[in-house]
């Protein structure tokens, strides 16, 4: 008898690079393997399930006012909308259209699902980027087109590639800018780039779309990492933001964040809320309750908004030692090539420059795993591993030279 199914013609999707080195690490018995891949923030200890205080003391406080598990609101709870309305563009913002999202992917896709719906189809993304917007832009029936965003000879931002970009996309092309710690290429464009680009979309009529998902860690500070948001509100142009605070607060698989429409004609906020609105029924009804409630008090409440701040420039701050200790490891041992790139770049990623080979080594011959195209989460290192990982890595920069 045959059997016969819906489905038999699916093709089948290649599984998720990170998904594979993640298991593949746990698989590793090496009791001395490094997983530098995926970007979840350690403390020293390595320790992988790190709380910030700050939420320990939110979840304290929600626990002893308990909510209940009750509906909430489909555009998302207003406190939590309008708290973080305030951390990314201040105290001045009385033409934002806020909608709480499943985090920073899903606010990428309701802003893309979005946009397609007003007719905007063509999507400009810097690559290397990170590997999910390509698919995320397609899956909505968007067009994407790519350009170049890192220069591998300075090991930093192709600026001209980007203004090319920019001079040359149509009108009502929608530009996805990562507005601080740029993933994978740990690359930011400086503030008076950022002003260029800013007049440049407004100039040429093009729309971005801003993706901030490391909100504090280049600068150790919120409020400065927001600079390219606010500069670009203040220039009148509209625009949206995807934020996350899975990596900010830690909050991972809580899937707290929030999608935020600039609008200039007020004519038209009761219209893009009712849009927003009718998309999240579509697609979730309803946002996750806990994560969001966290969050909230996390940046209302005074005492834990303060250690909140602390909490972000600590684990700033111990990045950046962590990228000064490398250097100076890899410079001791004399380790062939130039290092300073990795105390230029920003944020919880390091672009290391290493080859795809001797990505490959690593990974094969010291159970060091990080992605192919040589990105690794500085957090992933810590006093007790640094030095076998800066040693792997003089190994494999002397053992397979570059070509």
């Amino acid at each position: 008898m045959t059997v016969s199914s819906y489905f038999a013609n699916l093709d089948d999707s290649p599984p998720d690079p990170i998904a594979q080195l993640m298991e593949a690490s746990a698989a590793d018995p090496n009791p001395d393997k490094i997983d530098v891949s995926i970007g979840v923030y350690k403390c020293d200890k390595g320790n992988p399930h790190y709380v910030f205080p700050c939420v320990e003391q939110a979840k304290k406080q929600l626990a002893e006012n308990d909510p209940g598990h009750c509906y909430t609101n489909m555009t998302g709870i207003p406190a939590f909308r309008q708290s973080a309305q305030r951390t990314i563009f201040g105290e001045n913002h009385d033409n934002v259209v806020s909608l709480q999202a499943i985090s920073g992917s899903g606010s990428l896709h309701f802003a893309f699902a979005f946009l397609r719906s007003a007719g905007l189809k063509d999507f400009y993304v810097g690559v290397p980027a990170w590997g999910n917007y390509q698919g995320m832009i397609e899956h909505v029936g968007g067009v994407f087109h790519s350009y170049k965003y890192f220069d591998e000879a300075s090991r930093g931002v192709d600026f001209a590639s980007t203004i090319e970009a920019l001079n040359t996309a149509p009108a009502r092309s929608v530009f996805v800018l990562q507005a601080v710690c740029h993933n994978p290429t740990g690359c930011d464009y400086t503030q008076d780039q950022w002003s260029q680009i800013i007049t440049l979309l407004k100039e040429r009529d093009l729309f971005p779309v801003f993706d901030i998902a490391y909100q504090g860690f280049a600068s150790g500070s919120v409020d400065t990492d927001a600079w390219a948001i606010r500069q670009a509100y203040a220039s009148g142009i509209e625009f949206m933001v995807c934020q996350s605070f899975s990596k900010n607060m830690g909050l991972y698989a809580e899937r707290a964040g929030c999608l935020h429409v600039v609008v200039n004609d007020k004519n038209s906020v009761a219209n893009v809320t009712s849009q927003l609105t009718a998309l999240a029924r579509h697609e979730i009804s309803f946002a996750p309750a806990f994560g969001a409630r966290v969050a909230t008090i996390v940046q209302t409440d005074p005492a834990i908004s303060q250690q909140w701040k602390t909490d972000v420039a600590d684990v700033c701050n111990r990045i950046k030692q962590v990228r000064h200790q490398i250097v100076e490891k890899l410079e001791k041992l004399q380790t062939p090539g130039n290092w300073d790139h990795v105390v230029q770049q920003n944020g919880l990623f390091c672009f290391t420059g290493l080859t795809p080979l001797q990505v490959q080594k690593l990974i094969s011959e010291h159970s060091i795993y990080l992605t192919a195209n040589g990105r690794i989460n500085v957090a992933g290192l810590n006093s007790s591993n640094l030095d076998a990982f800066c040693r792997a890595v003089d190994a494999v920069v002397r053992k397979y030279p570059a070509a």
